[in-house]
């Protein structure tokens, strides 16, 4: 917004509403003075950004509550000595928040906003205002207005991103929440597969069947729970290949590969018994 263009444009307007409305012509009628020299203090206070070149003046008055909407009474000079009626304007109310976007924008529409109450003021008061000079005064607050609601429209797209974003933020929270409390679905197979009924002895006769006690069978990460049942089950078939009755009282841990089964030259699983999940019986476990 060119404001120092609009700052000349408005000044001999101001002048000539302060020549129509000045206290000092009502010093006949002391309510009348009273009433204009308190309006004539509030104008020159809504009218400050707009004729004061000053950024903090214009931020002022559009964050303070005061710059809400403001009517004002004024008694006009004039060639009638019979008492007249004020003369009632209201400026434009103007809200803590409009509009959307940083401080200058909010600063432009402040001073567009009060440049267009003026001209009414001017109308309202019947005093002759030059055509040129509105027009002037209309062409650059309504560039300021477009400029303002792009503004505005851009603020919106990025506050609309940045509730979309953190509505992703609040879903995928929830979502890792609801994965947490859900119940894990191998922990359960192995609790099912190491309900053993009955734990090999060593003090058994001889040719007492061999039973594989479940509850010591683990199985390393990389093993596919898939595959649980199907180890177990190839196991208990081959215990006596196995040699079970010789190791029954140690745990037993399940690789998928004896190369995951070894770190460098120490095994992984200290004190277990290794097998593969794909072991064979006629080779060495």
């Amino acid at each position: 917004m060119d404001t120092a263009k609009l700052r000349k444009l408005v000044k001999p307007l101001v002048r000539s509403v302060l020549l129509k409305v000045h206290p000092d012509f009502f010093a006949h009628d002391p309510v009348a003075k009273q009433i204009n020299q308190s309006s004539v203090q509030r104008l020159q206070d809504l009218l400050a950004p707009l004729l004061k070149d000053s950024t903090h003046v214009a931020t002022r008055h559009t964050s303070s509550p005061t710059a809400a909407a403001d009517t004002l009474e004024f008694f006009c000079k004039g060639d009638s000595a019979l008492p007249q009626s004020p003369v009632s304007f209201a400026f434009t109310q103007i809200q803590m928040h409009q509009p959307q976007g940083n401080d200058a924008n909010r600063r432009h529409w402040l001073i567009a906003q009060r440049a267009k109450d003026l001209v009414a003021l001017c109308n309202r008061l019947g005093i002759a205002t030059s055509e040129t000079a509105v027009a002037e005064i209309e062409q650059i607050v309504g560039k300021a207005g477009a400029s303002t609601k792009s503004a505005a429209a851009s603020a919106s797209v990025a506050a609309a991103s940045s509730e979309l974003r953190a509505a992703r933020a609040r879903e995928a929270m929830e979502n890792y929440r609801r994965k947490k409390e859900a119940p894990d679905p191998n922990a359960f197979l192995l609790e099912k597969l190491r309900l053993a009924r009955w734990s090999p002895d060593l003090r058994r006769s001889k040719d007492a069947r061999l039973e594989l006690d479940r509850g010591k069978v683990f199985f390393a990460s990389s093993v596919d729970p898939r595959s649980y049942a199907r180890i177990v089950e190839r196991i208990e078939t081959n215990l006596d290949q196995l040699h079970y009755d010789r190791w029954c009282s140690l745990p037993l841990m399940v690789v998928d590969s004896w190369h995951n089964a070894f770190k460098r030259s120490a095994t992984r699983y200290p004190g277990f018994v290794v097998m593969p999940a794909d072991f064979s019986v006629s080779g060495n476990v």
